[in-house]
């Protein structure tokens, strides 16, 4: 089960799409827990991801969202983390590493040649 919280902004900013995005997430999509915490209670939650102010969107724990995007957009990424997938707006991680030269055998020093 995919569970999507919605962080309340601590100055009342957005309060009104936060319910309408919440209500419509619910009534679209019963599989998801839609939770929307209140601005006193967002706040040690939004500390903890280093946001001052917020709207902000959870989805498992992980944010997803700061503000509250485009309906389609929410439905679209949380759907991608329902299944697994990653996001094509995700940082890939760095390429595998070339072996190091330690591994390499080290080549035989060439003689310096004669100044001519």
């Amino acid at each position: 089960m995919v569970a999507v919280t919605f962080l309340s902004s601590v100055q009342d900013f957005q309060e009104g799409r936060i319910q309408e995005v919440a209500e419509r997430l619910r009534k679209d999509h019963a599989d998801w827990k839609v939770e929307v915490v209140p601005p006193e209670g967002s706040k040690p939650l939004l500390t903890k991801y280093k946001l001052q102010f917020g709207p902000a969107i959870l989805v498992n724990d992980r944010i997803e969202f700061v503000g509250i995007p485009r309906y389609r957009m929410l439905v679209e990424r949380v759907s991608q983390v329902s299944a697994g997938r990653i996001s094509p707006r995700t940082a890939q991680p760095p390429p595998a590493a070339a072996p190091t030269a330690a591994a390499k055998p080290a080549a035989p020093p060439r003689p310096t040649p004669p100044p001519g």
